[in-house]
């Protein structure tokens, strides 16, 4: 079995109504869809993370990455990933597009191999073969107080244990007092029960969000998400050190060299890969062994990906031995909804997880072309 061909889009869906959160407005989903040929007939999926122009990552999946796979074996994957690696790394770029674009292909191949001998990918990951995985509702974003608990309380009735609510609003928007005024009134609505995960999206410095964290603390949070932006590694010891709530992070890294700068300076706690940035599923197993040998947590970040990202990252979680829990989103995103059947659906604090061969779902060719933009 070779790879034959690759075919790159990149896709846009606008909604009606923004997202609100730390780093501003989020008025459109984009993504940048891999689809991997081979000369057996199979094909594999996957899906870079994309926040901005999705046109560059497709660029760089046609013109640096195909060249390096095609003709290639996919069983060879993990040496696949270091040839696509190894393009760029020397010239500074370990980072960034790239990075994201080697998921999109990365996760494709996993996708292929599923297929190629019957199995999902969670089972040819041969990890713990969970069929189903514990998981949170994502995310409560900003709004006025009675909306919030009234989407809080939602999710709890649909029978979620866990649910994360969005901090980090800037001084216009009522500052940090508002931000815990928002978490105490939620945690006053749904009781002590439930689990409550607060997410700055890096919008404070690390004085304030020390400061925002000791009231926190008497609010029974489960972990502080992205307290300061992802480049201050001090900031994040410095939050640690001061606080006794779990700090998780990671959704920002690209890779294993940054997860272990953050893990050496005693940053983190709970670490959160996104498996469309981090490298497919062949750069999470590196993050996720790493994480291990330091007994740290995996918690596997999704946020405003596409389906593939999603159902990548189940099938990630079901195989991770170190998993805590998955990020439901429960937010409007088209471009989850680009598959023949949907995604799986939490009940009772768990998602199961496909146990068709790949990845488990196929796409739907129509709702495909209606977000191509290239």
């Amino acid at each position: 079995m070779r790879i034959a061909s690759i075919q790159s889009r990149a896709l846009a869906a606008p909604v009606e109504r923004p997202l609100y959160f730390g780093i501003g407005p989020f008025p459109t989903f984009y993504a940048t869809l891999v689809e991997i040929a081979t000369d057996t007939g199979i094909t594999g999926v996957g899906e870079c993370i994309v926040r901005k122009a999705p046109q560059v990552t497709k660029q760089i999946v046609d013109e640096i990455l195909a060249p390096v796979v095609i003709g290639r074996d996919p069983w060879d994957v993990e040496g696949l990933w270091q040839e696509m690696f190894d393009q760029l790394r020397r010239w500074g770029h370990s980072r960034g597009f790239f990075l994201e674009a080697i998921s999109g292909v990365d996760i494709a191949i996993w996708d292929i191999l599923g297929k190629s001998v019957g199995l999902p990918v969670s089972k040819i990951l041969t990890g713990v073969g969970r069929e189903r995985v514990k998981c949170y509702a994502s995310s409560i974003y900003f709004a006025d107080l009675q909306k919030m608990v009234a989407e809080a309380k939602e999710q709890v009735q649909k029978g979620h244990t866990a649910l994360k609510v969005k901090i980090g609003r800037t001084p216009e928007q009522g500052g940090l007092r508002m931000d815990v005024e928002a978490v105490r009134t939620i945690r006053e609505a749904v009781g002590s029960d439930i689990e409550i995960m607060v997410d700055a999206n890096g919008a404070y410095d690390a004085a304030t969000a020390i400061r925002v964290g000791r009231y926190l603390e008497e609010l029974d949070v489960a972990w502080f998400e992205e307290p300061v932006p992802p480049d201050d590694m001090e900031g994040y010891a410095r939050v640690r050190q001061a606080l006794r709530i779990p700090i998780a992070c990671g959704e920002s890294e690209f890779g294993v060299f940054g997860f272990r700068d953050l893990i050496l300076r005693r940053g983190v706690d709970i670490l959160q890969p996104d498996i469309a940035r981090i490298g497919g599923f062949t750069g999470a197993r590196k993050v996720a062994a790493l994480a291990d040998a330091y007994h740290l947590s995996i918690a596997p970040h999704t946020g405003f990906s596409g389906g593939v990202c999603h159902l990548a990252a189940l099938h990630f979680a079901a195989a991770t031995p170190n998993f805590l829990t998955y990020e439901a989103m429960f937010i409007e995103n088209p471009l989850m909804d680009i598959f023949t059947e949907p995604l799986p659906q939490p009940s009772q604090g768990y998602i199961p997880v496909p146990q068709r061969p790949g990845l488990g779902l196929d796409l739907d060719r129509e709702k495909i072309q209606r977000f191509t933009v290239s």
